[in-house]
């Protein structure tokens, strides 16, 4: 933005402010936005032009039927202008030549200023964007990290809950289940984002789809636990279910804590497996919180073992470093 209000006064551009601010709207956070922001800011901006002086050699000179223009330019503008930002520009530009024609300023001399101050605040956006990116692939192991952290900490609520039955955790488990949505919706936006950056490959694509995947079956066993909790009579917690929800939690750790750059091996990670087998031997099975525990353990054994693997599988494919002490992202 200070390069381009910089080249506006260094040209003495007329109109220059809007020079930093085409800068300002199309620099977006990636480069799926950003690219298309661009495209669609450059293509608009002149598609607008090219119609408000068309209108202009059409329509009486007049101030009524400028301001008809106006507002049919409006109404374009909140009918389909939230639906694509192509069709926003388009009509907003045609808007303001209208607009400060209307004021008493030449069409003619609005026009130009309006396309050459976007062609330069585009161009020089989309050149920072190419010199110094926001590459997403650098961020979209550390959602799914985050996503990590936030199931462990919704699990954790649901655990307690289950060990200590006559306390309330309502309001903690409505955080943490909040969370872990929120968690899961900003992966799945960072995943789509990184779809649309060049250079990404389909087998990253199918990896981390995957993982996401198999983290949806985890979380609806660890959900189907919260919701059987409210439907079976309270029961006593085993203590093999304390080892088990103990080996959950210490495997979403080491999971995130891999995603972030720290080593992981399969010898570090816990025998779920094992935890569980001795969970369905504790405790009688006719018991209706002790028979739903041992089912939705099951798949959350399952679901955490697949993405353990995924895991180490896409570990092993990158760079050994990864699997040393780089601070790298796995993804």
């Amino acid at each position: 933005m200070a390069l381009g209000d910089a080249v506006g006064r260094a040209f003495e551009l007329h109109r220059s402010y809007w020079l930093p601010m085409t800068v300002a709207i199309v620099l977006k956070p990636d480069f799926a936005s950003t690219f298309s922001r661009g495209v669609l800011r450059l293509g608009g901006t002149f598609a607008g032009l090219i119609f408000a002086t068309a209108l202009f050699h059409v329509l009486p000179a007049s101030a009524a039927a400028q301001a008809l223009a106006v507002l049919a330019l409006m109404f374009v503008l909140r009918c389909w202008g939230p639906a694509n930002y192509g069709i926003f520009v388009t009509a907003v530009t045609g808007m303001i030549v209208f607009l400060i024609a209307m004021a008493g300023v030449s069409p003619k001399e609005t026009i130009a200023a309006r396309g050459l101050n976007t062609a330069i605040g585009g161009g020089i956006a989309l050149l920072a964007y190419w010199l110094w990116p926001t590459r997403e692939r650098t961020r979209v192991a550390d959602e799914m990290a985050q996503m990590l952290d936030a199931y462990r900490d919704y699990f954790r609520a649901i655990r307690e809950s289950y060990i200590q039955p006559a306390a309330s955790f309502e309001e903690e488990l409505d955080r943490t289940r909040s969370a872990a949505r929120r968690a899961r919706s900003n992966l799945e936006a960072s995943i789509d984002r990184l779809s649309s950056e060049p250079g990404t490959t389909e087998q990253t694509l199918s990896a981390l789809n995957g993982m996401l995947a198999t983290s949806h079956r985890l979380i609806h066993a660890v959900m189907a636990l919260e919701a059987g909790m409210h439907g079976s009579r309270p029961a006593p917690a085993r203590p093999a279910f304390q080892r088990f929800a103990n080996d959950v939690e210490l495997m979403l750790h080491s999971m995130a804590a891999a995603l972030r750059g720290s080593p992981l091996t399969r010898d570090a990670l816990p025998d779920l497996r094992e935890d569980h087998h001795a969970l369905v031997h504790s405790g009688d099975s006719a018991t209706e919180r002790y028979a739903l525990g041992n089912m939705e353990t099951d798949r959350i054994a399952n679901s955490l073992n697949t993405l353990s693997e995924e895991l180490l599988g896409r570990l092993q494919q990158d760079s050994p470093r990864l699997n040393t002490d780089s601070t790298d992202p796995v993804m």
